[in-house]
């Protein structure tokens, strides 16, 4: 992703998914779990705090101006110089939350995660101005630590200019206009998980910036808040913020509330193999290793879920060892293999191996026959987040939050052969393949484990 026909090139399969009937907001909605919370009517659920350095100028005794105006929160200094916060009544652990914004250019403001009362915070930054920047990550009264960016606003809302960062900017800086479209409403996005935190997150669905912390110097649970900045006379300039909603994460190999609502079913307890076999159909010989299942030597190909599924959302948590190679396999419509051919001829691969690039065998694919956009896995023996859709003639599969590989089977017309004529492995027309069958996990020969193995059914 370090080349500008990269940038390019992911750039336009993102605005080109929002523009196709097959795209990720159809399949995954990226809304499972998601619970409101702003009614759009009322501000119930939240209270501006003056307890931030930014409401100085009221001798901290208002935090701001905050009214409901057409369905968003609006935001403004209330008197010349006077900021602060809105902030949830409830607290969050690990969450991710996304809201819409349409704020004027020129206000300082900021989506706190896990704040405090008196504003301190792990802020997804939202400073909407020259020499601003969207979506870095900066310790909000941490001693200013992190502050990562990988881009700053210019004068002028349209134009950008790249700054070094451990996530490189994923749109060309003339791309921008058109990618984010100032005076309409935009998504931000933000997830925290852990303490130390890894915090993610996501301009109108494209990955902008993630960091790790490696200390423990903040609580494990807060608020959640927008920021209006103190200083200068913002009081004719405004934030606007709608369609907040968050999805809370439950612990390991747990379904949570919303989950469990949207019809989300764990396949995974995190202490016993029951419901699972290997592809001959008997138990693994590997038991269950730190809350996750580990398919290396357990018998046979691979190991499955016991049950046969046709249309679903499959979401899971996968890390690997050095030189690992496996895959997560769907559709697998029979475990007897035909003469010749191992199992996994019987059912459709999406990679999994300890490489760096983005072919037809690298984490993402589809196996042999679709590859990434760019291989978005993280390093060795760190957790990734998988999310594959399986839906009639689509699938899709999401990567550490990227869309990285799309297929459409019914193009997939004679056997060996993808749509733009070129030759793989499978002699299978997979237009004609049964769209149901057995979820594996492989074994390639070496260690891999897997948890938070959710499924959730498709009508």
């Amino acid at each position: 992703m370090n080349s500008p026909s990269h940038f390019a090139c992911y750039f336009v399969l993102t605005v080109a998914a929002a523009a196709l009937p097959f795209s990720r907001q159809d399949v995954f909605a990226a809304e499972n779990g998601f619970a409101p919370i702003f009614d759009a009517q009322t501000l119930k659920g939240w209270h501006a705090s003056a307890q931030t350095g930014h409401s100085r100028a009221s001798g901290n005794k208002t935090g701001g101006k905050w009214v409901v105006e057409n369905g968003a929160i609006v935001g403004s200094q209330d008197i010349p110089g006077n900021g602060g916060i809105i902030i949830t009544d409830e607290q969050f652990g690990d969450f991710e939350v996304a809201l819409e914004m349409n704020n004027d250019f020129g206000p300082d403001s900021g989506l706190f995660l896990r704040s405090t009362e008196d504003g301190k915070a792990w802020q997804a930054m939202i400073d909407y101005h020259a020499n601003g920047n969207l979506m870095g990550i900066y310790g909000e009264g941490l001693g200013a630590k992190p502050s990562v960016r990988n881009f700053s606003f210019l004068d002028d809302v349209t134009m950008i200019a790249v700054e070094p960062a451990p996530v490189p900017l994923p749109v060309l800086p003339e791309a921008w206009p058109m990618f984010w479209r100032h005076g309409q409403w935009n998504e931000l996005r933000a997830r925290i998980i852990g303490n130390p935190p890894v915090i993610t997150t996501w301009i109108n669905g494209v990955k902008f910036m993630e960091w790790t912390e490696t200390e423990k110097r903040h609580p494990d649970k807060g608020g959640i808040a927008l920021q209006v900045h103190g200083g200068g006379d913002l009081t004719k300039q405004f934030v606007r913020y709608r369609n907040i909603r968050v999805k809370k994460f439950a612990s390991d190999n747990e379904l949570t509330e919303q989950e469990r609502q949207t019809g989300w079913l764990l396949l995974f307890n995190g202490k016993t193999l029951d419901g699972w076999m290997t592809s001959a159909s008997q138990p693994s010989k590997t038991p269950v290793e730190q809350a996750s299942i580990n398919p290396h030597k357990s018998g046979h190909y691979m190991l499955v879920h016991n049950q046969q599924w046709t249309n679903f959302l499959l979401s899971l948590d996968f890390k690997i060892s050095q030189g690992c190679n496996s895959g997560i396999f769907i559709r697998t419509a029979s475990l007897t293999p035909r003469p010749g051919k191992d199992v996994g001829f019987n059912g459709m691969e999406i990679a999994i191996d300890d490489t760096n690039g983005a072919g037809y065998h690298d984490t993402g694919a589809i196996y042999d026959l679709v590859k990434p956009s760019r291989n978005a896995m993280k390093p060795v023996g760190e957790w990734n987040h998988i999310e594959i859709a399986s839906n009639d003639n689509r699938i899709e599969v999401v990567l550490n939050g990227e869309l990285v590989s799309r297929m459409d089977v019914n193009e997939f017309k004679a056997p060996n052969k993808r749509p733009d004529g070129s030759s793989h492995k499978f002699d299978v027309a997979y237009k004609d393949q049964p769209r149901s069958g057995y979820i594996g996990l492989q074994d390639h020969g070496s260690p891999c484990w897997f948890k938070n193995i959710k499924l959730r059914p498709l009508k």
